[in-house]
Parts: structure tokens; sequence; C-alpha cells
């Protein structure tokens, strides 16, 4: 894991993040190395102020903003996975994909209208032992054109200024053990 990122809900920089971010296994912390993990992921606005958060879609492992990032480190070192196709679409970003998030509310950002995290969608265990999983949300991107997508974006001024509405954070989620056997 990065030595530089944490688990307190604060960015690099050390400021207070206006969000936090939850990974959860809906099947405990112990479970059996032959079924797929339940992963769930959480998103809570902790400031006093309403914000606009974009959930997960086609391309945000890298390829537009916001990222969602998983790190997995399993008894042998961090795991590396392949996909089963390459992930190359990325559609224009639209202003239905801003989710408004008043204080104290919360939303799963690979909920309806959204995409999973690859990295915790396809990821199995290959051998029994201790695997630690956390998930980075960066959205510290400058320019919109990081954001936008490949293709035709409907009323660009529009997600243009909801862009501006997102924190301009990187946020760790809580790092989550679980056993397999």
């Amino acid at each position: 894991m990065s030595e530089d990122a944490n688990d307190t809900g604060q960015d690099p920089s050390g400021a207070e993040s206006p969000i936090r971010m939850e990974l959860c296994s809906t099947k405990g912390r112990r479970q059996p190395l032959t079924e797929p993990g339940d992963l769930s992921v959480r998103i809570t606005n902790v400031s006093e102020e309403p914000i606009w958060m974009v959930g997960v879609l086609p391309g945000s492992e890298g390829l537009r903003y916001p990222h969602y990032l998983a790190e997995i480190e399993g008894p042998d070192g961090p795991v590396s996975m392949q996909f089963p196709e390459e992930l190359d679409y990325v559609r224009g970003l639209q202003s239905e994909d801003f989710v408004r998030l008043g204080p104290g509310e919360s939303f799963d950002p690979q909920g309806k209208g959204f995409v999973p995290i690859q990295q915790l969608a396809w990821f199995k265990p290959v051998r029994p032992g201790k695997y630690r999983l956390r998930l980075q949300f960066d959205a510290t991107a400058k320019s919109p054109r990081q954001w936008l997508g490949h293709t035709l974006v409907r009323d660009r001024q529009e997600v243009e200024r909801l862009i501006g509405q997102v924190p301009p954070v990187t946020v760790w989620s809580n790092a989550l053990e679980i056993e397999f056997d």
C-alpha cells in the first residue's frame, strides 16, 4: 500500500475532506476461497454544505476523472488482474451522471446509472490468506477535458459547471481485510 495514503478521510495534503468513502463486505471478514467477495462502496458528504459527486463510469479506472482505483494486497504482495476485455469506451459525461449530496447524505458510486469498479468486481483470490483492499477516489483534475470522455457531451456548459462543484480531493477508503480460506 502507498505510504502517503491514509485511512483517516483526509486528502494527501492533510486537509480535511468533505467526503468519506467506505469499502464494505456483506459476507464478513472471513470467506470461502471459492466464492467471490461481495464488496460495496459508500460515499458520504461529511461537510456542512451540499456537494456534487460523480459515480463510476466507463473509464473511471484511469481513463477519465473522477478516478476510482482499487489497491489489493494479498499474502504474496500486490495483486494484479487481467480484465476479460479491454475497456476503451469512455462515453461523454452528462448532467444526469452527477449526484447531489446534502450534508450527511450518502450514495453508492456503483449504483443505479453507474458501473461496477472492475478491479473489485473481477477480484477473485487465487490462494488462501489475508487480503487487504482499499479504494481511492481522485477528483483533482484541473481541466474539464479530463472528465468529459470521448463522445458527445450534451449541454457541455452545464456539465462543466457541475464538474466545478465536485470537491477537488483525493480520498482513500478504509482498509478492508478479508481472510479467504
